[in-house]
């Protein structure tokens, strides 16, 4: 089996950086680049920004909020961006969280029934060009007429069993970052082909996401936890998916058994071993987030991803 490794980064500032890292990465093997969405720079322009720069690596984002965008518009966009990069781009979006929404303005109502009509439109439109729409939510009738736009997948990002059964009904694949691999092996997964079975049709693809770093000290990565990853453990879905898996959460910042479950650490054997666990727990990609530790973090970072793409390789 070829194993489908790829990379996700949360720059979110320089566009010029984006180029870089897609062309280093397309570089050293990896099938796939992904990009965070924040508060800097919008990831889709930033990623078909990022076609001309590389020729065979998949470029997606994960994910785009959907709330703030009118599903039309997230489907230009997305077009635009399948346009630029030769059919390379991946979508995926998501409800995001209370929390953010809030300080949107944007009322977080029943975020599974938005997604369900929202994710139809969305594909609707990237498929066939033209929707005509009535559900609760949203009534839409609306064309989409881009030239050289091959439709591009639409994932969902998921934590949670009622997402993931959406995700294998509705989507193109689930993005799931964070989830140990027990829980996506027991959980994630048998909602997905659930999902996918009383649609119809084969279960999409399982992404699993985690940050990772080359380090055997678990105080090391502890370190980087609460310099890089320090808001997850605060977010109520984050905190509901580990209670969920049986992970014992800290009262504040990351556990040594959230550490232990959700973060890919090691020497070269060790990121091996934690990438073949989420593949043998029902991943089709394994997606890392490569993180600096110690005195040095950037060198750090590089020599995780100089192992990763070793991993790749061989």
């Amino acid at each position: 089996m070829t194993m489908k490794l790829a990379l996700v980064f949360p720059e979110t500032r320089s566009l010029v950086a984006v180029r870089e890292l897609a062309a280093r990465t397309e570089a050293q093997g990896f099938a796939g680049l992904w990009l965070g969405a924040a508060f800097g720079f919008d990831p889709i322009m930033a990623l078909a920004l990022a076609g001309d720069v590389t020729s065979t690596l998949e470029l997606g984002v994960a994910v785009v909020p959907t709330w703030p965008r009118h599903p039309l518009v997230m489907a230009q966009q997305a077009a635009t961006a399948s346009a630029a990069t030769g059919g390379r781009f991946r979508l995926g979006i998501g409800p995001s969280h209370a929390p953010v929404m809030q300080m949107y303005g944007i009322d977080f109502d029943r975020p599974i029934s938005h997604v369900r009509e929202y994710i139809a439109i969305v594909r609707a439109l990237l498929a066939d060009g033209r929707v005509s729409f009535a559900g609760e939510r949203y009534q839409v009738t609306g064309f989409l007429d881009v030239a050289d736009a091959p439709p591009p997948p639409v994932l969902l990002s998921v934590l949670r069993p009622q997402m993931a059964r959406l995700a294998g009904a509705a989507s193109d694949g689930a993005l799931c970052w964070l989830t140990p691999a027990p829980y996506l092996r027991d959980v994630v997964a048998p909602n997905l082909v659930a999902g996918a079975a009383g649609a119809d049709r084969a279960a999409p693809p399982l992404i699993a996401e985690l940050p990772c770093a080359l380090t055997t000290d678990r105080d090391a990565v502890h370190a980087m936890a609460a310099r890089d990853l320090a808001i997850y453990p605060q977010v109520p879905f984050y905190r509901a998916m580990f209670e969920a898996a049986g992970v014992p959460i800290a009262e504040r910042g990351w556990s040594d058994e959230m550490i232990d479950a959700s973060v890919v650490y090691g020497d070269e054997h060790g990121l091996a071993a934690g990438i073949g666990r989420l593949f043998d727990a029902g991943a089709d990609e394994v997606v890392l987030s490569p993180f600096g530790v110690g005195d040095d973090p950037a060198r750090s970072q590089q020599e995780c991803i100089r192992v990763l793409s070793d991993i790749v390789r061989s």
